[in-house]
C-alpha cells in the first residue's frame, strides 16, 4: 500500500470503527447488538433473540455473559445461562434475552449492556496464544405507567375450502380461513379490532358477499404469532377475488387483495368446516327448538311414570 494510500485507510478503519462499535476485527460479532424495548410494563414479560457469530470455527470457545443494567440486572436472564459452550466447527449459535420485570418495579429508563467474552477451550494449535474476544449488546428499557395497545402486521394469508352443504334440513356453510402473522408491540394482549372481507368474481367486477369478524384471538405482549379470522360463505365452486382490510379500533392499518378457491365437499382431506356454530340463527333455533320438545317430551313421560310409581306404594 502507497504512503498516500494509508491516511484514506486509516480514515475508513476509524469510520468503521465508529458506525459499528461492536465489529470485531479478530472475527466475532453480535447481531443485533441491542435490547432495546420501551413499551414495558409492569408485569412485562419480553424476549429478543441475538445472534452469536465468527469467522473462523476451528477451535471450542466457552462464552462468558455479564449483564450490567443498574437496576434491572435481576430481572434479565440469558436462555443459555450465564456461561456456555460453542462447539468447534459451529460458527454461529443465538441467545435469548429475557426481561421479566416485576409487579414494583419503578417506573422509568434503565440502561447498560450485557458484555459477551470469548474464551478457549484447551491449547491452540501449534502453541499460539489464545485470543480472548468479545463484544457488546446495548440495553435500553423503559417502564411506562401506561397501557399500550399497538400491533403491526407482518403477512397475511387465505386457504384454499370447500363448499358448503346440507345435512338434513340444516345448511353447513363453507368456512373461510384467513391467517395474520401478528406483532404485537404494545405492552398488552392485542390482535386487530377487525378483520373485513369483501369478495368479488373472479375478475373483480362483482361484489358477491361481504363479511366480517370482531372475535380473534389475541397476541400476547411482544410476541410474534399466526393467528387466524374465520368467516362463513354460502359461495359455490368457483375462483375469487378477495378484498381484504384489518383494523386497529377505527384504523385501516393493512388491505389488499388475494385469491380465494372453494372446491367441491370432501374434497380437501384435512379441511376443517363448521358444526353447529356455522349454521345460521333459523337452524340452530331449530335444532334446539327440536332438543326442547324432546326434553319436554321426556320429562312429561318421566313425571307420569313417577306419579304411578307413587300411587303403587
Amino acid at each position: 500500500m502507497g504512503l498516500k494510500r494509508l491516511p484514506v485507510f486509516f480514515i475508513i478503519c476509524l469510520f468503521l470503527t465508529l458506525i459499528y462499535p461492536n465489529l470485531v476485527w479478530a472475527g466475532f460479532g453480535i447481531s443485533p447488538p441491542y435490547v432495546k424495548n420501551n413499551n414495558l410494563t409492569r408485569g412485562s414479560h419480553y424476549e429478543k433473540e441475538i445472534y452469536l457469530g465468527r469467522g473462523d470455527p476451528g477451535e471450542e470457545l466457552r462464552i462468558e455473559t455479564t449483564i450490567n443494567v443498574p437496576g434491572a440486572n435481576d430481572w434479565i436472564l440469558i436462555d443459555k445461562g450465564a456461561s456456555f459452550t460453542l462447539a468447534q466447527g459451529e460458527r454461529q449459535t443465538s441467545i435469548i434475552v429475557m426481561v421479566d420485570v416485576p409487579r414494583d418495579a419503578n417506573f422509568g429508563t434503565y440502561k447498560g449492556h450485557i458484555r459477551v467474552t470469548t474464551i478457549p477451550v484447551g491449547p491452540r494449535e501449534g502453541g499460539g496464544v489464545s485470543i480472548i474476544m468479545g463484544a457488546q449488546i446495548d440495553v435500553d428499557l423503559e417502564v411506562k405507567d401506561v397501557q399500550i395497545f399497538d400491533f403491526k402486521v407482518r403477512n397475511v394469508e387465505i386457504f384454499n375450502l370447500e363448499e358448503g352443504h346440507k345435512f338434513l334440513w340444516l345448511y353447513f356453510p363453507g368456512k373461510i380461513k384467513f391467517e395474520m402473522q401478528i406483532e404485537n408491540l404494545g405492552n398488552i394482549r392485542a390482535a386487530p379490532t377487525k378483520v373485513s372481507l369483501d369478495i368479488y368474481d373472479n375478475q373483480g367486477g362483482e361484489l358477491l358477499e361481504a363479511v366480517q369478524n370482531s372475535k380473534i384471538e389475541k397476541v400476547e405482549p411482544f410476541e410474534i404469532q399466526k393467528i387466524v379470522a374465520e368467516f362463513p360463505t354460502k359461495l359455490p365452486i368457483g375462483n375469487y377475488l378477495v378484498k381484504f382490510k384489518i383494523f386497529k379500533t377505527e384504523e385501516v392499518v393493512s388491505e389488499g387483495e388475494l385469491s380465494l378457491v372453494i372446491l367441491s365437499y370432501g374434497s380437501l382431506p384435512d379441511y376443517e368446516g363448521y358444526g353447529f356454530e356455522g349454521l345460521s340463527f333459523r337452524d340452530k333455533a331449530s335444532v334446539i327448538g327440536i332438543i326442547l320438545f324432546i326434553l319436554i317430551i321426556v320429562g312429561y313421560f318421566g313425571w307420569r311414570g313417577y306419579r304411578a310409581w307413587r300411587k303403587k306404594r
